[in-house]
């Protein structure tokens, strides 16, 4: 860790000769997880989705259009009219911050004098100790007639806790509310900025909408709270794309919801395992846990290190042997777990064996992916085109390979490069995992119908890559994807997978037909990549190599 500049006594001294405030000579930062090593790492410390949102790749087509050369509206009254919509306040009681941090900070100037307090109970997210100090005033833990604004978190971080009654008790002086992860679970307290002349509710787009890069948040507040935090907030501060971007994440909000219940569902998976492990996890209503392991938190996040794996840990001497932990990938999440002590569930593979990941990077896409032979079907997927997502779920799910896999394509331009980029990297990793295909039974053939659709599908991973297709479309497009492009999809699938498919259907409904192929080619794959014990490792050719 690089050392702090305060530590130089000849640098604090020529600080002390500048026009710095005294109390602010030794002011650091905010820190995150310092002195990581180069290379690839798996990051659990910072609270985020390990995904952008399903839509994200096409919204490069929406900020081409946005006027780089002028200010953002300063008003921002459509998003702050989104915003109304989605939390149920008059657009008049939103005030845009730069994410929830910039909200805090607003606030602490907005009621904060020198020589005031402002109250927090400990543990508790450390900017709220930089914000109350830039504004002059002491942080205090025990309440005192000087206090003049009360921190709450809630959920709180960071142990994920719900609401307690010392979040809801009414007070003198400005009431913060943080509520940057209330999508992830717990009471919901905006009700209260409703209820109350001196309480406002802080909200992000940065976790579970996943546009922690852009960079934008907001707050809740009575009317005339509002129209003060407004008028102390920097001119335009929210940049236009960020403003864009706010708005296609409300408009998507289903996106948002279905992906932080699947957020939750695996933290409460995390949850379970480590305590059967023997280790105290605290109960979370967040996107995150806080574990007890038991000895120094800092050795333990030393030996993680080693493998890679970054988790929080926290100068609290409250927390001495607690690191927090957010889900990342279902692959991530196994390594860390099996490298903490806890079992993984059934199906899941915490080892690299029969797994594997592949990238691609051009100047048309940005495609990464990860599979798990053995795995249960879990899959999370992101290209931007929702029927390609739509399909390679149904893969994972009939298949059981587990698919986590995200592209950033030029779809401003159209979907070839991203559905051809796709199929050449969930195909490569696919046959990395295979490594030299000992073993397997090689073949699979499956039917599968959906309503009047029947497809026919039949797999060789003999290693040579070749694919017949005869799907019936009649339709130039089932949503967002291109007919044309399914043969072509399949066909790059088959040749940088080093696999044999054979894929023909028919019916009414082009959905269906689509579906109902992709179905009958997941049945296919699980049957030609199983184990077969009866070869013994052997491998699956008379030639001895595939």
């Amino acid at each position: 860790m690089t050392e702090k500049l305060g530590s130089d006594p000849n640098f604090s001294g020529a600080l002390a000769r500048l026009p710095i405030r005294a109390d602010l000579l030794d002011a650091e930062p905010y820190h995150w997880e310092e002195g990581l090593p180069e290379g690839r790492l798996r990051r659990f410390d910072m609270n985020l989705s390990p995904v952008p949102p399903a839509w994200y790749g096409r919204a490069v087509a929406t900020l081409g259009r946005v006027p780089v050369h002028s200010y953002p509206d300063a008003t921002y009254t459509g998003l702050k009219q989104a915003i109304g919509e989605h939390t149920g306040f008059d657009p008049e009681c939103v005030v845009l911050t730069g994410g929830a941090d910039e909200g805090a900070q607003l606030c602490a100037l907005l009621a904060l004098r020198p020589g005031d307090e402002a109250y927090v109970r400990r543990p508790f997210y450390s900017w709220y100790a930089n914000v109350t100090r830039l504004a002059g005033a002491a942080l205090v833990h025990e309440p005192s007639p000087r206090v003049r604004l009360w921190w709450s978190c809630v959920p709180h971080n960071p142990t994920g806790a719900d609401a307690i009654e010392d979040d809801l008790a009414e007070r003198d002086g400005l009431v913060v509310i943080d509520q940057a992860y209330v999508e992830f679970g717990g009471r919901d307290l905006a009700p209260l900025a409703r209820e109350r002349e001196n309480t406002v509710i802080l909200r992000t787009f940065s976790k579970a909408f996943a546009l922690a890069g852009a960079r934008i948040g907001y707050i809740l507040a009575p009317p005339a709270i509002a129209r003060r935090l407004d008028a102390i907030r920097p001119p335009a501060s929210i940049s236009s794309f960020s403003v864009a971007l706010a708005a296609m994440a409300l408009r998507g909000a289903g996106e948002m919801r279905a992906r932080a219940a699947a957020t939750v569902a695996e933290r409460d998976r995390m949850a379970a395992a480590l305590r059967a492990a023997g280790l105290a996890v605290a109960g979370s209503c967040a996107n995150f846990l806080l574990v007890d392991v038991g000895e120094p938190a800092a050795e333990v996040s030393r030996r993680l290190l080693d493998q890679g794996l970054v988790v929080r840990t926290f100068a609290d001497p409250l927390l001495p042997t607690h690191v927090r932990i957010s889900p990342a990938t279902i692959a991530d999440d196994d390594l860390l777990l099996a490298a903490l002590g806890a079992q993984v569930g059934p199906g899941t593979v915490a080892a690299e064996a029969r797994t594997a990941a592949a990238g691609r990077r051009t100047a048309e896409t940005d495609v990464c992916c990860r599979v798990a032979l053995d795995g249960t079907g879990r899959a999370a997927v992101a290209t931007g085109i929702g029927m390609l997502d739509h399909m390679l779920t149904a893969l994972a799910a009939h298949s059981l390979i587990d698919v986590e896999l995200g592209c950033t394509g030029d779809l401003w331009v159209d979907e070839h490069h991203t559905v051809e980029d796709v199929a050449i990297v969930l195909g490569q990793a696919v046959d990395a995992a295979l490594g030299d295909r000992a073993g397997i039974a090689r073949f699979g053939d499956a039917r599968a119908p959906l309503d009047e659709a029947l497809a026919h599908a039949t797999v060789d991973l003999g290693g040579r890559g070749v694919s017949a297709v005869e799907l019936r479309f009649t339709g130039e497009r089932i949503g967002a994807l291109p007919t044309s492009l399914v043969p072509h999809f399949f066909d790059t699938l088959a040749r940088s997978g080093r696999i044999g498919i054979h894929v023909s259907g028919a019916g009414a409904d082009d959905h269906h037909v689509l579906e109902a192929a992709f179905k009958a080619l997941a049945r296919a794959l699980r049957a030609a990549v199983a184990v077969d014990p009866r070869r013994g490792g052997a491998i699956p050719s008379t030639k001895g190599s595939l």
